[in-house]
């Protein structure tokens, strides 16, 4: 069965009441959800483990305005972002921690030379991230990080495709533009 397929008849189930259905559907997408949460909350991870717990409360108790017609995760996250952005707004501004990038897997790095290169490199990055716009981070994140496609983040965001296109290219302008004076010009 496709994923999307699977994730449709979950949700009908766990709305016909079978809570295995929705703890299935936990499982599959808590890490990920909060992982994004955490970006939002500036490496906050109490602050991404509540809006991650209270996001799953909510879409359960929203189940009937699940549709199917994007995939659960991008109608969760955007049920997720909207909230966090409403409570972060009344919150102070948090820089972002140095350490919520640290569980990234470290690709190709088998020598400690290599490993401390990657560090730097996602220190680097990380640094990068930091710098630019909020919206611009958020559509990079999607898209690098969590791997949705330009259909899905303007579902997540409820902006245009165009809008997804149009801040995706200015996100990775200013990422470059960032580090640019940082790492040799065809790293970039």
């Amino acid at each position: 069965m496709e994923p999307l397929e699977d994730d449709r008849l979950l949700a009908a189930r766990a709305r016909d009441g079978d809570h295995n259905a929705y703890a299935e559907l936990v499982d599959r997408y808590g890490g990920r959800l909060h992982a994004m949460l955490l970006h939002l909350c500036a490496g906050d991870a109490d602050l991404a483990a509540e809006f991650t717990q209270e996001a799953f409360v909510r879409a359960f108790e929203r189940l009937d305005l699940f549709a199917g017609g994007s995939a659960f995760y991008t109608w969760l996250y955007r049920l997720a972002r909207n909230r966090a952005i409403d409570l972060l707004a009344r919150r102070k501004p948090v820089a972002m921690a140095d350490e919520h990038l640290a569980d990234i897997p470290q690709i190709g790095a088998s020598t400690p030379i290599d490993r401390l290169a990657a560090d730097e490199q996602r220190a680097l990055v990380h640094a990068g991230m930091a710098r630019i716009s909020p919206e611009h981070r958020e559509v990079l994140l999607l898209r690098e990080w969590d791997g949705m496609d330009y259909d899905q983040i303007a579902i997540a965001l409820g902006i245009a495709l165009g809008t997804v296109k149009s801040r995706l290219n200015r996100a990775r302008a200013e990422l470059r533009s960032v580090l640019a004076p940082h790492v040799c010009a065809e790293d970039l």
